[in-house]
């Protein structure tokens, strides 16, 4: 490739003079057929390495293009393929305590054991604080914080399927509707699956509601590593898909 570039950059000696003039009044046809000629003709006494440099050169804005397209077209090919796959999970990590140290390994484990580890992709954010004496504060200071406007617009916006949190950030789950309401948004199924786990919280209107399930001595759940003893999950995805992902996970979490 050095080489190459090498090659590019040098301007090797032509033999033949080639003018533009002559090609004004030919077909498309006939101008290739004019150029070939020439290069034939110029470079028909040089050596194989100085023939290679020439045709290098002389081609080198086509070279570049192309090899910039394949680059372009396998970036967005790329990153298409890996943003339209389907989803195994879309889960937000609050008040997680080191997300270095958060068991990304666990997720994957998962997918695998539900079979859509392979052509699927994994959505997760563990950079989500949500601390009551904090968000007052900031509230007051600013109305607009984006810190936490940003999290309610994504959960609003049915990006997350689950939230895990401490019983802080479940609170304020609670108090600005991002959870739904478990008796409601549950089928029958998951329902009873859960509901000895399940926590009441106040809404924003100030009125209990079941809203949060407690998963503290799941094992999975621990295996997170997320900093906490208490663990909370809670539903924040609306859409269908949202709620077949939700079910499995309860499945999985309550076989």
């Amino acid at each position: 490739m050095r080489q190459m570039t090498k090659d590019l950059e040098e301007k090797p000696i032509e033999k033949t003079e080639v003018s533009n003039l002559d090609q004004v009044s030919m077909t498309r046809k006939e101008r290739r057929k004019y150029r070939k000629e020439q290069i034939e003709e110029t470079t028909k006494d040089m050596t194989p390495s100085e023939k290679r440099k020439y045709l290098l050169y002389y081609y080198k804005e086509k070279i570049i293009i192309a090899v910039a397209a394949i680059v372009i077209l396998t970036i967005v090919g790329v990153s298409y393929y890996k943003t339209s796959r389907p989803i195994t999970i879309s889960y937000v990590v609050v008040n997680c305590q080191n997300q270095m140290e958060f068991n990304v390994d666990a997720i994957e484990q998962y997918a695998k054991d539900i079979g859509k580890f392979d052509g699927y992709q994994i959505k997760g954010d563990t950079n989500v604080q949500l601390l009551k004496e904090e968000y007052n504060s900031e509230y007051e200071a600013n109305p607009n914080s984006q810190k936490y406007i940003s999290f309610e617009t994504m959960a609003t916006a049915d990006y997350y399927d689950v939230v895990i949190t401490n019983m802080e950030g479940a609170v304020y789950c609670g108090e600005t509707n991002v959870f739904y309401p478990l008796d409601k948004y549950l089928d029958e199924e998951s329902y009873n699956k859960v509901k000895d786990k399940i926590v009441i919280l106040n809404n924003m209107d100030g009125q209990p509601g079941q809203y949060a399930i407690d998963v503290s001595d799941n094992e999975f759940m621990k295996s997170l590593n997320v900093g906490y003893d208490d663990i909370y999950i809670g539903f924040a995805g609306d859409q269908e898909d949202n709620h077949k992902r939700n079910k499995e996970l309860i499945n999985y979490l309550f076989p």
